[in-house]
């Protein structure tokens, strides 16, 4: 029995089988669309007129959603407003395609609403320019009113005068 006690305390504890696991890393999930057009952004943004330019005048027209992209981002880029407009109308296309991501969708909506508002800032300063020259107008006609108005008074001033003068006589 003692044997059997002692046996019992020499017998090494069951080993426990720990099971590992080497996962095989798999590919790098491919990023979204979108951010690629977030870099192109990114890169169109600090491009000069020249710059701009050459690219748009060696661009071929655009055939699918990421050259049209590119190419509402050039004009996006330029300063003139018939190229806001291209711009605007390009995302607005864009926007609708329901062959897009939604994050490409909103992205396009986005900027079309930014090239919308250049374009609404445009016609607003028009507005303000002619109306200023509206009022500059007015009031030249008001100030040329307004002398002869004093000519007149002026001149009953001095018919006044000239008839109190001769009936003091």
């Amino acid at each position: 029995m003692v044997l059997t006690l002692l046996s019992a305390c020499t017998t090494p504890a069951p080993v426990e089988i720990v099971e590992v696991h080497t996962e095989v890393p798999a590919k790098a999930a491919k990023p979204p669309p979108v951010l690629k057009w977030l870099r192109w952004q990114e890169t169109v943004s600090t491009m000069n007129a020249s710059q701009l330019v050459t690219v748009l005048e060696g661009m071929a027209p655009p055939g699918n959603a990421n050259q049209w992209f590119y190419y509402g981002l050039l004009n996006q880029q330029s300063d003139t407003y018939d190229s806001w407009v291209i711009a605007r109308d390009i995302f607005r296309k864009l926007h609708l395609d329901e062959g897009l991501t939604n994050r490409q969708r909103q992205l396009a909506g986005l900027l079309e609403m930014y090239n919308q508002s250049r374009i609404n800032s445009i016609h607003g300063q028009e507005e303000l320019k002619k109306r200023n020259d509206e009022l500059q107008q007015q009031l030249v006609q008001l100030q040329e009113q307004n002398l002869l108005l004093e000519q007149k008074i002026q001149a009953i001033t001095d018919l006044e005068s000239t008839i109190s003068t001769r009936s003091e006589e």
